[in-house]
C-alpha cells in the first residue's frame, strides 16, 4: 500500500495543494433493468467500453472504473480482438474494478452466501483470464439501502472499504417530487451525516465489531456528469445535454461541486463521482482538468484530478482519526421492493438453496465421481444466481417484459439444470426412525361459529364470522392472553406505490385500508393429522380468493401459517396482529448478522426488511413474540402493539394521487402468478432472541408441516457431512475450492461465540486446514487434532479450506 505522499506523487498532486477534488469516473451498467442485457449491451455498453478503452489509450494518466464483471465478461467473450487491450489496462490499474462482484448486488434480500459467491465468482473470472486486480473496495453504486452488517460481509470477503449512495432520508432528484428543503428526513442516516457529523466519510462499524472505511455519495453517483456539458442530464432516460467544454464553464461547474462538498469534508480530499446510468466517458477528460489546474489552481488552491474511487479512499485513510465512527443502518430507503414480485424472489432463493444442497451432496462417498465435476456442472447456474443478486433483479424492480423475457427464463433454466444434478446425487436418504402418534394434549371442538383448540402450549380460538381470524390465544401454563384482539387478520390496502415504494412513502401516494377478511364470514375446515391439527379456510378480498392454513403441532410451541393467492391489482395484502406488546426495539436478522431497530423511522408505518426472524419483547412484562419466515418479507410495528406482515403485493407503479408517474421509478409490473406466503409465530415468556434461541428456530423454519419429507431428509443428510460443536455456528456452504486443493467450508453465526469452534467431517479425515477469506485466499493455518479443526470465528462469517488425507 503506497503512502499518502507516494500516492499524491503518482496522481500528480502538487505538494502544496491543500485541497484536492478527485473526479472518479465509473460505469453504471444495470444488467437488465428497463431493457434486457442484450439490448443494453448493443445500445450502450459496447460503445461505452469501446470509447473508454480509446480514451485510456489516448490519455496515459486517465483512470476509468468498471463497477462489476457482468458486462465486462460479455464484452470479453464477444470481442476477442480486444482482450489483450482490456487485460493490459486492467493489469495496469487504469481500467479499474471497483468491486470483484458480478453485479452491484442488493444486500438486503439475497442470502449472505449468495452475496459472498457474487464477490468470489467475479474475482475468479478475473483470475482465470489473467487479470490480476483483487479489489479491496466494494462499491454499491445504486443499491436501495444496504444491510447494516455490510462491514461483516465485506470483511469476510477481504474488503476493507466501500462506498454507497442511497441511504434513508436523503434527497435524490427525479425520485422525490417535492422540495429538496424537506430533506434530509428527521432521524435518518442522511440527517446524521449531513447535519450532525457533517462528513461524507466515516468508519462504518457494525454491531459485530466489523468495520470498513466508507464514503457516501450524498449528491448522487453522477454528481459530476455535467462537468463538460450544458443542459440537464446525460442519463439515457431523459438525455438533455450538449458538449460545453469552455474553461469558464468547467471552472463554474467545479465551483458548484466544491460548494457542495467542501463543508462536508474533514480531510484535504473531496470526491465528485461521474457515472450515472450508461453515460459515456467524457472525451479528453485529462486535458480539461489540466487546463483547469493551469488556469485556476493558483487562485483557488484546489487541485482537480482524475483517479479511482479506491485512490480517494486510500488518500483519506491516513486521516481516519478525523472521521466519525458510526453504526449505520441506511434503511429504510424504499420499502416496496422488499416484497415486490414475490415469486421472482422465491425463485432466486430456492435456486441458491438447491445449489448449496447439490454441492454438499456431492461430497457423500457414494457421489465420489460427481465430486470431480460438480464445480463445472453448477458453474452456469451459480452465474445466474449471482446475476440475480443485482439491485434491479431480486428486488423485482424491472418491468414485466424484462422479467418475463429474461429474468424468469434464466432462473428457470438454471433451476432445471440443478434439479437434474440433484436427481443424480440424491440417493435414497435414510428413513426417519421417529414416529409420532396422536396426542391427547391436542384437542379441539366447535362451538357455533368458533373453533377452540388446546395444545400443550396454547389455547386458541378462531371465528368463522371473522373470516377465520384468531380471536383469542392464551398460554396454557400461565392462562394469560398472548394476543389482545382480532389477529392473523388478512388486510387489503389500496396501494398507489409500485415496485420500489409503497403508497405511504411519497407525497401524493395512497395507502388506505380497503377491506379485511374479518369483515366477512368464512367456513373453516379442521383436518386432524398424526402430528398436528390443520385449520383451512378460503377468504375473498377485492375479487381475489386466498387459501389460508394454520397448523398447530401437538407439542411444538411454533404455530405455522401459510397464505396462497394473489393480491388484486393496485393492492397490497398484510397480516395484522394485536400483540398487546409494548416494545421500544425490534431484534431482526439480516445478511451478515443481526440488528436492533426502532419501531419507527421516517415513515408511518415503517416497514422494515424481514430476512428470517424478528423478535419483539414487552419492556415491562418481558412477554415476547417472534415471527419466523423462510423468504424475505417486510414487517411494521406500531406503539399500540399492532404488528403487520406484508404477505403479497401487486402495486403496479408509483403514482401521485394514483395518476402521475414518478420519473425516477419508471418501471411498472403486474403480479400474474399465485404465491404461497409462509410464516410462523412463537410466543416467548422471558428473555431476548438469543436466550430463546430464535436464530436456531429460524434456520429450520423452511422445514414446516407442508414440506416435502424427502427434501427435508436430504437437507438433514447434507447438513451431517460437516458439523460444528456449537449450535450457534452453522455450516452454510461446503464446496470444492475454486483454485488449488481441498474443499471450502463456510461457517456463519449471528453473534461471535466466546470460545473456539470445532469442525468435524463425517466421511473423511482432515489433515490440514487454513482460514481464508470468502475469495478463498489463505490467511493463516489452523490447528488440526485427530481430524478435527479448531477455529476462532473472525467475525460472523468464517471461510475454511480443508485438506483431507
Amino acid at each position: 500500500m503506497p503512502t499518502d505522499q507516494e500516492l499524491r506523487c503518482r496522481l500528480g498532486i502538487p505538494d502544496d495543494a491543500e485541497r484536492v477534488l478527485i473526479f472518479s469516473e465509473s460505469s453504471h451498467w444495470d444488467p437488465n433493468w428497463l431493457l434486457t442485457s442484450e439490448a443494453y449491451f448493443e445500445r450502450f455498453v459496447r460503445h461505452n467500453l469501446d470509447q473508454a478503452i480509446g480514451e485510456l489509450q489516448r490519455e496515459p494518466r486517465r483512470v476509468y472504473s468498471i463497477e462489476c464483471i457482468f458486462f465486462l465478461r460479455m464484452y470479453w467473450d464477444r470481442y476477442p480482438e480486444q482482450q489483450d487491450a482490456v487485460r493490459a489496462l486492467v493489469n495496469a490499474g487504469r481500467l479499474r474494478l471497483t468491486s470483484s462482484g458480478v453485479t452491484t448486488a442488493d444486500t438486503l434480500l439475497p442470502s449472505a452466501e449468495a452475496i459472498l459467491r457474487d464477490l468470489l465468482i467475479g474475482q475468479e473470472w478475473l483470475h482465470a483470464n489473467r487479470m490480476n486486480q483483487e479489489p479491496k473496495l466494494a462499491y454499491f453504486t445504486d443499491s436501495f439501502g444496504c444491510t447494516p452488517t455490510l462491514p461483516s460481509l465485506l470483511n469476510a470477503a477481504g474488503f476493507d472499504r466501500t462506498a454507497i449512495t442511497r441511504v434513508d432520508g436523503m434527497y435524490f432528484m427525479g425520485c422525490d417530487l417535492e422540495s429538496s428543503k424537506n430533506f434530509p428526513r428527521a432521524g435518518s442516516s442522511a440527517e446524521r451525516l449531513l447535519t450532525q457529523e457533517r462528513s461524507l466519510d466515516f468508519i462504518w462499524r457494525d454491531q459485530n465489531g466489523a468495520h470498513v472505511l466508507c464514503h457516501w455519495n450524498a449528491f448522487t453517483y453522477g454528481q459530476g456528469d455535467m462537468l463538460a456539458y450544458g443542459g440537464a442530464s446525460r442519463v439515457y432516460l431523459a438525455r438533455i445535454a450538449f458538449p460545453l467544454r469552455s474553461d469558464r464553464h468547467i471552472a463554474r461547474r467545479i465551483q458548484q461541486y466544491l460548494a457542495q462538498l467542501a463543508p462536508l469534508s474533514r480531510t484535504p480530499y473531496m470526491l465528485c463521482p461521474i457515472g450515472f446510468d450508461f453515460v459515456e466517458p467524457i472525451p479528453d477528460f485529462i486535458a480539461l482538468l489540466d487546463r483547469y489546474n493551469q488556469n485556476h489552481y493558483p487562485k483557488t488552491g484546489v487541485w482537480a484530478v482524475n483517479a479511482g474511487l479506491d485512490d480517494y479512499l486510500a488518500l483519506i485513510e491516513p486521516h481516519q482519526d478525523k472521521l466519525p465512527v458510526l453504526e449505520l443502518d441506511p434503511n429504510p430507503y424504499w420499502t416496496g421492493f422488499y416484497t415486490a414480485r414475490p415469486r421472482l424472489k422465491q425463485r432466486c432463493r430456492n435456486l441458491v438453496d438447491d445449489l448449496l444442497l447439490a454441492e454438499k451432496l456431492s461430497l457423500l462417498p457414494e457421489n465420489h465421481d460427481a465430486k470431480k465435476t460438480i464445480s463445472t456442472d453448477l458453474e452456469d447456474a451459480w452465474w445466474q444466481v449471482v446475476v440475480s443478486n443485482h439491485h434491479d433483479f431480486i428486488t423485482g424492480t424491472s418491468p414485466d417484459e424484462v422479467v418475463e423475457e429474461e429474468q424468469i427464463p434464466w432462473l428457470d433454466q438454471a433451476a432445471d439444470s440443478v434439479n437434474t444434478i440433484l436427481d443424480r446425487l440424491a440417493h435414497a436418504p435414510p428413513a426417519s426412525n421417529v414416529t409420532e402418534a396422536c396426542s391427547e394434549s391436542l384437542t379441539w371442538f366447535q362451538q357455533n361459529s368458533k373453533i377452540l383448540i388446546k395444545t400443550a402450549h396454547y389455547s386458541i380460538e378462531l371465528d368463522e364470522v371473522l373470516g377465520g381470524a384468531i380471536t383469542n390465544l392464551e398460554s396454557q401454563s400461565t392462562q394469560t392472553p398472548l394476543l389482545t384482539g382480532v389477529s392473523n387478520d388478512l388486510v387489503s390496502y389500496r396501494d398507489s406505490g409500485g415496485l420500489w415504494r409503497m403508497g405511504y412513502e411519497f407525497a401524493g401516494g395512497i395507502w388506505k385500508e380497503s377491506i379485511r377478511a374479518s369483515q366477512h364470514s368464512s367456513q373453516m375446515q379442521v383436518c386432524e393429522h398424526d402430528n398436528g391439527l390443520e385449520v383451512i379456510c378460503n377468504v375473498e378480498l377485492n375479487g381475489e380468493t386466498f387459501l389460508r392454513r394454520i397448523w398447530l403441532s401437538k407439542d411444538s410451541p411454533i404455530i405455522h401459517c401459510r397464505i396462497e393467492g394473489k393480491a388484486a391489482e393496485g393492492h397490497s395484502i398484510t397480516l395484522r396482529f394485536a400483540t398487546g406488546i409494548h416494545a421500544k426495539k425490534l431484534a431482526m436478522d439480516t445478511p451478515g448478522g443481526t440488528v436492533i431497530r426502532p419501531p419507527k423511522r421516517i415513515y408511518n408505518p415503517t416497514f422494515w426488511p424481514l430476512h428470517h426472524f424478528v423478535h419483539l419483547r414487552d419492556d415491562d412484562t418481558g412477554r415476547g413474540l417472534a415471527i419466523l419466515q423462510p423468504m424475505p418479507g417486510a414487517i411494521s410495528y406500531q406503539p399500540d402493539g399492532q404488528l403487520e406482515l406484508v404477505a403479497m403485493r401487486n402495486a403496479t407503479r408509483e403514482k401521485l394521487f394514483g395518476l402521475i408517474g414518478i420519473p425516477g421509478n419508471p418501471a411498472s409490473g403486474h403480479e400474474s402468478e399465485s404465491y404461497t406466503y409462509e410464516y410462523a409465530l412463537l410466543f416467548t415468556q422471558n428473555g431476548d432472541w438469543r436466550e430463546n434461541n430464535i436464530h436456531l428456530l429460524a434456520q429450520d423454519i423452511a422445514n414446516n408441516p407442508w414440506s416435502n419429507p424427502r427434501d427435508t431428509a436430504l437437507r438433514s443428510l447434507a447438513d451431517s457431512i460437516i458439523t460444528t460443536d456449537s449450535p450457534d455456528v452453522s455450516v452454510i456452504a461446503i464446496k470444492p475450492v475454486s483454485r488449488g486443493e481441498g474443499i471450502i467450508v463456510r461457517l456463519y453465526t449471528p453473534f461471535l461465540p466466546e470460545s473456539r469452534v470445532m469442525i468435524k467431517a463425517a466421511h473423511f479425515k482432515v489433515t490440514k486446514a487454513f482460514l481464508c477469506d470468502a475469495r478463498e485466499r489463505d490467511l493463516e493455518s489452523l490447528d488440526v487434532r485427530n481430524g478435527a479443526v479448531r477455529v476462532e470465528m473472525p467475525g460472523t462469517v468464517a471461510t475454511i479450506r480443508l485438506l483431507q488425507g
